[in-house]
C-alpha cells in the first residue's frame, strides 16, 4: 500500500486484517477490531467475545452491522431479538441499542 504522507496519494484500499485492533466504542463496548472513518461513514471489522458487547448507546447516523460469524443478541426500540450469521442489522440514527455476543460463541 502507498504511504499517503510520503507520496501525497490517497490510499483507497484498507486491509482490516493488518490494521491495529482497538476498542471500537471506547468504554461503551467490549468490541475490538480495525476500523476506517471516511468523510460520512465509518466501517470496521470487529469481534465481540462470547457473552460480551455494548452498554446502551447510540450513533448520530445510520449503522449497519453484517454478522459474518456467530449470533448477536440486540435490544433496540423496546424489542429484544437475535441477529444470526449472514444477517444485516440496521440501526436507525440516534436509536439507543445494545448488542451482545450470545453464549454460542464469538461474533465477527
Amino acid at each position: 500500500m502507498t504511504d499517503t504522507a510520503q507520496s501525497g496519494k490517497k490510499n483507497y484500499v484498507h486491509d482490516f486484517h493488518s490494521m491495529e485492533k482497538t476498542a471500537t466504542l471506547g468504554a461503551l463496548s467490549t468490541s475490538q477490531g480495525a476500523s476506517f472513518t471516511g468523510e460520512r461513514i465509518y466501517s470496521g471489522l470487529v469481534t465481540k467475545k462470547v457473552g460480551t458487547g455494548s452498554r446502551p448507546h447510540y450513533h448520530p447516523d445510520e449503522t449497519f452491522n453484517y454478522v459474518l460469524k456467530g449470533t448477536m443478541k440486540v435490544n433496540m426500540d423496546g424489542q429484544e431479538f437475535v441477529v444470526p450469521a449472514g444477517s444485516l442489522l440496521h440501526i436507525p440514527p440516534n436509536m439507543v441499542h445494545t448488542s451482545v455476543a450470545t453464549d454460542d460463541g464469538d461474533v465477527t
